[in-house]
Parts: C-alpha cells; structure tokens; sequence
C-alpha cells in the first residue's frame, strides 16, 4: 500500500519501491525532515511482531501484582535462564527474563510441582529482592559489606512472590 515516508518531503513508496532500498537522494529528503516528521508517519513495531515487550527493571514488579501465563526455558550465554508471558494489572502483556538463583529457580520448581508450564498463577505481591555484596574474585556472598579490600559488589536477587 503506497504511503507517504515524511510530510514534508514528496517522497511516495509503491510497493516494488519498499521491497527495495531508499536511494541517496530519499535518505537526504528524509534526514532534513527529521527524526518527528518521520516517526509520526512511522508504522509502530507491534504491527509487525508477535512479541511482548521485555520486562528490562524488573524493580518495576516489586509489589506489584501481575499473573504467569506461561513460561519456556531457554539455553542462554551463561545457562539456562526462564522466559515467562506476564500479564499486569492493566491487561497489558510483557516477557519476564530470568537466569538467577530466584526467578528462574522459583519457576523450575513450580514447573515440577504443577507438571507444566502454564499459568494462570497469580503473584499478588509482583517480585521480592534480595540484597547482597558479592566478590567477583572469588565469588563470596556476604550480607553486610566486607572491608577486606576485595571486588565487592552490591547485588540483587529477585524473587517471585
């Protein structure tokens, strides 16, 4: 379907031109118009995806409720991690990432429990943490700060509620 790339420019697509690329003369036209001009005639995303948007703070869920739909485990970079489809308080759906001793664990155990990997399971209070100082060097936990000089870091660890 013909539609127009920015407003301010004249430049039209058919449909052979959007299978192509935009030439150096388009990417000007469209580069002058500006980045506002351009979005606003912009298709969105979600048109196109059957994705959810990735949850990337998970501290957005402390207390807040939201129920497990589903959820699928995955080979990842540095082990198995949980991918879960969240539904919040606003109907929205969004994906839940996991690889910790918290989230991912709490799910493989309900996994085993229930014998699948489908809600609905409601978690009225959203996510819990927990704070910890953690030593790359060596990997030690410690709850209070150590001062022994070592790689101590602040860490987190979220947990389904």
């Amino acid at each position: 379907m013909p539609r127009k790339a920015t407003q301010s420019t004249d430049v039209t697509t058919t449909l052979e031109a959007e299978m192509g690329r935009f030439t150096d003369e388009e990417l000007t036209r469209i580069r002058e118009a500006g980045f506002d001009s351009v979005a606003s005639h912009a298709a969105n995303f979600e048109e196109f995806s059957d994705s959810y948007p990735i949850i990337r703070d998970k501290r957005e869920l402390i207390a807040v409720p939201f129920v497990s739909l589903e959820w699928q485990f995955h080979e990842g970079d540095h082990g198995e991690f949980v991918s879960a489809v969240i539904m919040r308080r606003d109907n929205s759906l969004a994906v839940l990432n996991d690889g910790s001793s918290g989230i991912y664990q709490q799910y493989k155990k309900m996994t085993e429990r229930i014998g699948r990997q489908r809600g609905p399971i409601m978690h009225k209070e959203g996510l819990s943490t927990s704070e910890y100082w953690f030593n790359s060097d060596t990997s030690a936990i410690s709850r209070q700060r150590p001062d022994d000089g070592g790689d101590w870091r602040k860490a987190t660890t979220f947990y389904l509620t």
